[in-house]
């Protein structure tokens, strides 16, 4: 749960009628709806949200720390994969061949 300041006072809770989330009081009526958030939730949603709590003006309550961990593919380790998938599948191929070959074509003037 969201829970910060003296012994836990504060607390961040959803509010049911916008879905923004707000800074609270807790109390043993609202303690429930205390905020548990999720660093490794595949949607963002959540985080961003957290990243946009503070007082626009005066940065009380700014959140800081660890907002969004998640793993997820890396663009040169997919495209190493893509490139090993081709050179099995058509073999290594020459550069020097496709530039020299026969499918070649030839742009006219139109003048």
């Amino acid at each position: 749960p969201i829970r910060f300041g003296t012994d836990g006072r504060r607390g961040v809770v959803r509010d049911p009628a916008t879905g923004d989330l707000k800074v609270v009081d807790v109390t043993p009526d609202n303690e429930a709806h205390v905020l548990v958030h999720d660093a490794h939730a595949a949607s963002p949603t959540t985080a961003f949200a957290l990243s946009r709590l503070a007082d626009p003006d005066t940065l009380h309550r700014t959140p800081i720390g660890v907002l969004r961990d998640v793993r997820r593919p890396v663009y040169d380790t997919q495209m190493a994969h893509q490139l090993d998938t081709a050179v099995e599948q058509k073999g290594k191929g020459d550069l020097a061949a496709l530039l020299t070959g026969n499918d070649t074509w030839t742009v006219g003037s139109s003048s």
